[in-house]
């Protein structure tokens, strides 16, 4: 039984959760009696609030509806109703925030949770209604922070639709019509963009959305940045699968991200509600995008080749990384990466260390791959042979080789000759590999040849890439070669091998350094050093580095590789003596 007592006190002790009680009890057509239209009654009655509105109430015999209304509602803390540095919170919505294009049109919001997934709503990719025939059919697309137009690689990761009447702008009555309709769509990129951007974290448990909590949207309404909505959350008793907040959205809003002040997700958008808008709260769909988002892993992207101070710095080689670990998969179309200059008659600035980079990748996993470097300083008479020379060093134990009756050197042609001979050589080598283990890959590293090739051992070569790319344990990088035509696939990233189809490389463009390729190795070196640079030091840190180097559109000459890292290792390591110093 609750009392008159029992209802001033509540009342008394949150006015916020007051309100939001008495609007609940209230029906009908009239606008709705609030406690600011009852306070003037109260002054000029001398009583005080709490006691007028209780007055009323029992006169009504409305004690106990208003005691359950304030018992369903749980309003915002203190802390839900404040915002606590803003900035930390705008470096990673500038940075996640994203916009969904279907087509070639934007049509709504969405946002990085994880290296690779993005999430939406499912209306913003659908075609159809839910039910229809193939309702998710056009080509979609993301584009990113940074205006980068990302191809969607898989949009079945966690498919959700809206319920059909919220398809058609109408709204279900209750709970029950919403059972597996939660507007929710969960997409994975071509890259992992989310490791170069950021992404917004999803909380291990759906936080909680108190009535009155403030919300940020973080949407481009009519497809445009125009800032972050910001508004409170009103949820309804008894009602959980969606719940209104006034913060102002528009068309293109939908599928944005729900952020709580504790820069938590809470929910995304999805549309108009009568007068308010509307968020599904991750409570809804918590536990499948959670399980996506924790199989959602990036490769390991290195900043310095022995993770100190110490080490070869490195800027911008992203897709190498990528094309390494996706190589890496058991079953994977990429069979390893081609890098290839954008200026031939720049030097070997970039192809070299790519031979520092994948050593030190697949060191990270010695009892997994086996590494042989060719080189062609001197002249290979016997390429062939000397990859096999080369496996037997390296503990692969290989049947002698037996040429067939027609396909010795002087039987046939010398390319039919070669490819017979790289055939079996390269399932040689595959039976060998296997044989030491079933998840063991082999690796060839090929340099650059620096005078070019002798027209036997460009045969050899072309012969023994195209045999090395039909076997499922071989793996290779190709530096340079840039004037002799391979067999097999080219990937522009390690994303578009994925799928069914032929064997190829991932091919790596070096010979150009991004501002923005500086400012993340500089995130990260600070990240491992633990030091507490922020947006500020991270700038202050790139400028330096590229101050008074020619540029073009923020494009820098890989030629400055060397001074660019000199400068952001000194620089860091002064931030690093600070820091210490402070502590």
């Amino acid at each position: 039984m609750v009392s008159r007592t029992d209802i001033e006190d509540a009342i008394r002790d949150d006015l916020v959760r007051a309100e939001q009680a008495l609007k609940a009890i209230q029906g009908g057509a009239q606008p709705p009696v609030t406690l600011e239209a009852l306070r003037p009654v109260a002054e000029e009655r001398g009583m005080s609030l709490e006691s007028m509105l209780a007055d009323r109430l029992e006169k009504q015999g409305l004690l106990e509806a208003y005691g359950e209304a304030l018992a369903g509602r749980e309003t915002a803390a203190p802390m839900d109703r404040r915002v606590v540095d803003f900035s930390a919170f705008e470096r990673v919505g500038k940075a996640a925030a994203c916009r969904i294009v279907l087509g070639d049109n934007i049509t709504g919001s969405g946002c990085l949770i994880g290296p690779s997934l993005v999430l939406t709503a499912w209306h913003v990719i659908a075609s159809g209604a839910p039910g229809s025939v193939d309702p998710i059919r056009e080509p979609i697309s993301v584009l990113l922070a940074d205006q980068t137009r990302r191809s969607v690689l898989k949009v079945s990761h966690y498919l959700s639709p809206c319920t059909i009447a919220e398809f058609a702008n109408q709204f279900p009555a209750n709970d029950a019509d919403f059972v597996d309709c939660h507007d929710v769509a969960l997409l994975r990129l071509s890259r992992p963009d989310g490791m170069r951007l950021n992404f917004l974290r999803v909380p291990d448990v759906a936080p909680r959305l108190p009535s009155q909590a403030n919300v940020f949207v973080l949407d481009f309404p009519k497809g445009r940045p125009m800032g972050w909505g910001v508004g409170r959350v009103d949820p309804i008793v008894g009602f959980e699968a969606r719940v209104p907040h006034d913060s102002a959205t528009d068309g293109g809003s939908s599928g944005a991200a729900c952020v709580n002040t504790r820069y938590e997700l809470v929910g995304i958008h999805q549309g108009r509600w009568a007068l308010a808008r509307r968020l599904v709260p991750l409570a809804r769909f918590h536990g499948p995008v959670m399980e996506q988002v924790r199989t959602d892993v990036a490769p390991r992207f290195l900043w310095s080749l022995t993770d100190t101070l110490d080490g070869q710095l490195v800027i911008g080689r992203d897709l190498f990384f990528e094309g390494v670990a996706e190589a890496s998969r058991p079953g994977a179309r990429v069979r390893g990466l081609r890098v290839s200059r954008l200026d031939v008659k720049a030097g070997t600035a970039g192809l070299a260390f790519s031979a520092a980079l994948l050593e030190n990748v697949l060191e990270r996993d010695p009892g997994r791959h086996v590494l042989i470097r060719l080189g062609f300083d001197q002249p290979l008479q016997d390429l062939l042979g000397q990859v096999r020379r080369r496996a037997a060093e390296a503990g692969l134990t290989l049947e002698p080789d037996v040429a067939p009756e027609g396909a010795r050197a002087g039987d046939t042609t010398p390319e039919a000759a070669a490819g017979d001979e790289a055939r079996r050589l390269a399932q040689a080598l595959d039976a060998a590999v296997l044989a030491k283990g079933p998840d063991r890959l082999l690796w060839f590293f090929f340099e650059n040849p620096a005078a070019g090739l002798t027209e036997g051992e460009r045969i050899a070569f072309e012969a023994f890439v195209g045999a090395a790319l039909k076997q499922p344990r071989l793996r290779m990088v190709i530096a340079g070669f840039e004037t002799i035509s391979t067999p097999g696939a080219e990937f522009a990233d390690a994303g578009a091998g994925v799928g069914e189809g032929p064997a190829g490389l991932v091919v790596d463009y070096v010979g150009h350094i991004k501002r923005r390729e500086v400012e993340i190795l500089v995130e990260r070196a600070g990240r491992a050093l633990q030091l507490d640079l922020g947006d500020v030091g991270v700038r202050q840190i790139t400028n330096r580095a590229l101050k008074n180097l020619p540029q073009q559109n923020g494009v820098f000459d890989i030629v400055h590789s060397v001074e660019i890292v000199a400068v952001v290792r000194e620089r860091l390591a002064e931030w690093l003596d600070d820091q210490e110093d402070r502590s």
